[in-house]
């Protein structure tokens, strides 16, 4: 099962896990990684902003070759959107599969490739005068 969502809202980690772990008893191993905004010097928020369409097929891309890189048998991928203040969740990747070592794997190529093909960009808004 894939699930991807770009979303504005928050998410709830617990929903997420509870949604792949051990569905119809595959999973022997569920990693997560979630992505959140860090507090630096005068960093007010970030502003995320994407392509929608593009962004979830490339998602969706990427999340269909971790599948079969893998040998994985869930993915989740959420993106959020809009402002974000420091310790907000920006991004959640989820990976179900029968052992930890492709879990693993797979979690770390999916945020690595996120990172570097998904149209989703970020803009710094810092305290009024300060660039």
């Amino acid at each position: 099962m894939i699930r991807i969502a770009i979303q504005e809202g928050d998410f709830s980690i617990d929903h997420e896990l509870a949604r792949i772990k051990n569905p119809r008893g595959k999973n022997g191993a569920v990693v997560h990684f979630v992505g959140a905004v860090r507090s630096k010097c005068r960093l007010v928020a970030l502003e995320y902003e994407c392509y929608r369409e593009m962004a979830l097929k490339e998602l969706k891309k990427l999340s269909n070759a971790a599948t079969k890189k893998y040998g994985v048998n869930d993915i989740t991928v959420i993106h959020r959107i809009g402002i974000l203040r420091p310790g907000d969740k920006v991004v959640l990747v989820l990976v179900g599969a029968p052992h930890r070592k492709e879990a693993f794997a797979a979690c770390e190529w999916l945020i690595d490739n996120i990172k570097k093909t998904v149209p989703i960009w970020k803009k710094e808004i810092k305290r009024k005068g300060e660039n």
